[in-house]
């Protein structure tokens, strides 16, 4: 029986490498796809908090929808919290 590959864990670099050594990065828009990737939200949970409200800030170009890194991971940011118990407001 053949042994399977041993699975490797990633580390992505820290963000202020990335923005070293990528400027601009930050404000690249994605798309709902690649938003969904980074926040861990399904597109369809993204597309129903653009109609109603309460979702990360997003870019409307026509019928094209994008979002800004920054803008993701400051809302991510904004909803990180240290127990269940943790509203986030002080």
């Amino acid at each position: 029986m053949a042994e399977s590959p041993k699975t490797q864990l990633i580390t992505p670099p820290p963000l202020e490498e990335i923005a070293r050594s990528n400027p601009g990065w930050f404000d690249e828009a994605v798309n709902a796809a690649e938003a969904a990737k980074m926040t861990g939200v399904p597109p369809a949970t993204l597309a129903t908090w653009r109609s109603r409200g309460g979702g990360p800030r997003f870019l409307k170009l026509g019928r094209v929808v994008r979002y800004r890194r920054r803008a993701l991971l400051e809302w991510m940011a904004a909803r990180e919290r240290r127990h269940t118990g943790d509203t986030g407001t002080r």
